[in-house]
């Protein structure tokens, strides 16, 4: 990347997590929250061709939330890939084109979200994960 093109991305990457308040803090002085944005931006930074993020919204508010989210969709429809692990199945709802369903180290489902709903007869994705895990269990 030239010079230009990475002021251009710290630039979009500030705005994008919210950072404008803390950007010229060292890193030892900032907020867990703002630690988080500032571990994801530092990622971001390269514009990859594909993200890897585990729980990237843990500890943080609902709009940081919600930016990083509303920047993963937006890379998906520039064609970027992104492998999205987390434990809150409405981040993986919005956000995920196929899922796979994690217990006990055992993948028991996959398909997209809707096709998940589907076939186990529930309206969201934390109640098909209660309801096969249980079934798992037994």
């Amino acid at each position: 990347m030239s010079k230009e093109e990475i002021e251009e991305s710290i630039e979009n990457v500030v705005k994008i997590m919210d950072m404008s308040e803390f950007i010229d803090n060292r890193i030892e002085n900032l907020s867990t929250g703002q630690t988080q944005r500032t571990s994801i931006a530092r990622c971001l930074i390269h514009s990859p061709k594909v993200y890897i993020f585990d729980e990237p919204t843990l500890g943080l508010d609902v709009l940081s939330s919600a930016s990083i989210i509303d920047f993963m969709k937006n890379e998906k429809l520039r064609g970027k890939t992104v492998l999205y692990s987390t434990h809150y199945m409405e981040e993986a709802e919005t956000l995920c084109d196929k899922i796979f369903m994690i217990h006990n180290g055992e993948i028991i489902a996959s398909g997209t979200p809707q096709s998940l709903k589907e076939e186990s007869g529930v309206n969201n994705l934390r109640d098909v994960f209660i309801k096969l895990a249980r079934r798992e269990d037994i």
